[in-house]
């Protein structure tokens, strides 16, 4: 029970960061294209926004020396088209021929590979990153409001289909981030249900601490450092 408590506690605060810096980032002028070689775009998850990847963003840039852009939605679209606005901020931010990595915090992931896998998106994205995401759908889908839990439910129509076209991005590197203590993706392996990824384990990290746990930012900046073919 005290370790309930503590993780409720950790969580919370974490879930009050991400509230900080989405009001911060409200005051923020647009991010202007980048016009690099390579570029790391990140896609949040269900209720966020762009701005709660700040501090991991801010560590990929200085240890990679890589530039790095963020992709806002509105969590009550429909998934099909949160997707495509996807397509389109990579080739508005990156430009149409930048090499483009993704890296997805829950519902972010599978938006990112749906792009990969369903709109063409393995021609130009080398690796994929997921953080707490639920690749096999998860039960807590029952209580998200708006078109978004259908993306979310275990054994639906969008995790079948990620599933059954994982080999049209079988040349993407796949990393899976995974939140042992994950009180939001249901069972937490959820994150861990992708075929041929590299996957990693944070027994004591919550879904919210996934993107402020200084470990997992290692994590992060090791997936993106590392090729496809080691």
């Amino acid at each position: 029970m005290r370790d309930k408590v503590r993780l409720l506690g950790r969580e919370a605060r974490a879930w009050a960061k991400q509230g900080a810096l989405i009001a911060r980032g409200a005051r923020r002028p647009r991010q202007a294209p980048v016009g690099a070689p390579r570029v790391v775009v990140f896609v949040h998850g269900y209720g966020a926004a762009g701005p709660v990847f700040e501090p991991l963003r801010d560590h990929v840039e200085r240890t990679l020396a890589v530039p790095t852009v963020d992709f806002t939605y509105r969590s009550l679209s429909g998934f099909s088209k949160v997707a495509r606005d996807l397509a389109d901020h990579v080739d508005r931010a990156a430009g149409r021929h930048a090499r483009v990595d993704l890296v997805g915090h829950s519902l972010g992931g599978l938006v990112a590979r749906w792009y990969v896998q369903e709109l063409g998106g393995a021609g130009r994205v080398e690796r994929v990153v997921t953080l707490a995401t639920p690749h096999a759908g998860t039960r807590s889908a029952r209580i998200a409001p708006g078109p978004m839990r259908h993306a979310l439910a275990p054994d639906g129509a969008i995790v079948r289909r990620l599933h059954r076209g994982r080999r049209r991005a079988g040349d993407v590197a796949h990393t899976a981030l995974v939140a042992g203590r994950d009180l939001l993706v249901t069972p937490p392996a959820s994150a861990a249900a992708i075929e041929d990824a590299r996957v990693r384990w944070f027994e004591d990290v919550g879904h919210n601490g996934m993107l402020f746990e200084p470990a997992v930012h290692d994590a992060v900046v090791d997936a993106l450092g590392t090729s496809g073919d080691d």
